[in-house]
């Protein structure tokens, strides 16, 4: 990579780097603004700043110092292929990020879109639903997303979890918008064409993803597979990026519990269905915790 790093390449740079997570990522971005360095100025530090003053730690020093050619060539090729692909990626600083994600306990410092961004931009629900939750649940989310969506609310779904997957069919189904937030990369998602559908089932009604009709949001590396924490970070994703929450059937003292009372702390809209509530202490727990009823006539 001959020509200086643009902004989107140096945080492509700094997001593949090893051991390089939200936290640190943050900080560098962070301090580059208040020393106001370019990403070739920072290249040229001494390693003792980049210790101390940026926090690199060792193996993304390392890899910046020995390693520095192959990984611009890496950034180059990754820049490219995603531009083509339309996928769009921005950080914390850009005026594009949604500003309610600053509230969670410890936020992206970089999201990658792929699709209609507008959709962020409209009104959104997200159904929620442990991940044992039952049949009879399935069918009262299924229910409610249908008359949300005929109602032009954009449903915020993800492809792993039975009632994340059930709100997305009826979406799909309906050939309805929908925000799809992930629990892995982008590229490991989608393929490396980005146009296969994640959700087998959805394949019925749709082939490939249609990035025209619906939004793809990731807050992991393009090529990131899953892991054991991908899916707290996921739901975190969905309930603070949501315009409302509804809760359908919470495991009692699960992390949905957990996440509603964070979420209603920050004055957020959760609501909690209570027609089963003597069923469901999980329901129960946030609605005691300040959560509104919800009996959905449908």
């Amino acid at each position: 990579m001959a020509s200086p790093l643009t902004d989107r390449q140096w945080l492509l740079f700094l997001s593949l780097l090893p051991d390089v997570g939200r936290k640190t990522l943050r900080h560098v971005l962070e301090r580059q603004q208040v020393r106001r360095e370019t990403p070739a100025e920072i290249l040229c530090l001494p390693d003792e700043t980049l210790r101390e003053e940026y926090r690199l730690p060792p193996r993304a020093l390392r890899a910046m110092r020995e390693e520095r050619a192959a990984r611009l060539e890496e950034t180059a090729r990754l820049d490219a292929h995603l531009t083509r692909c339309g996928v769009r990626w921005l950080s914390f600083q850009d005026s594009a990020y949604p500003a309610a994600l600053e509230a969670m306990p410890e936020p992206p410092a970089v999201l990658f879109l792929y699709g209609n961004h507008a959709l962020l931009d409209g009104l959104t629900v997200a159904l929620l639903g442990s991940h044992a939750i039952s049949a009879e649940g399935l069918h009262e989310l299924e229910r409610l997303a249908e008359s949300l969506i005929a109602q032009g609310l954009t449903l915020l779904v993800s492809a792993t979890q039975p009632a994340y997957q059930r709100a997305l069919l009826c979406a799909v189904r309906r050939g309805a918008p929908y925000v799809l937030a992930l629990d892995r990369g982008l590229l490991s998602a989608f393929g490396d064409d980005l146009r296969k559908e994640p959700l087998k089932q959805a394949r019925i009604w749709q082939a490939e993803f249609d990035p025209a009709h619906a939004l793809a949001i990731s807050p992991f590396r393009p090529r990131d597979g899953w892991l054991a924490s991908s899916g707290k970070y996921r739901d975190a994703l969905i309930g603070y990026l949501a315009g409302a929450v509804i809760v359908i059937e919470a495991r009692p003292d699960g992390y949905i519990v957990q996440l509603c009372r964070e979420l209603l702390q920050h004055g957020r809209t959760v609501y909690v269905m209570t027609q089963r509530l003597d069923h469901l202490p999980g329901n129960r727990q946030i609605l005691e915790a300040g959560a509104t009823p919800f009996m959905p006539q449908v």
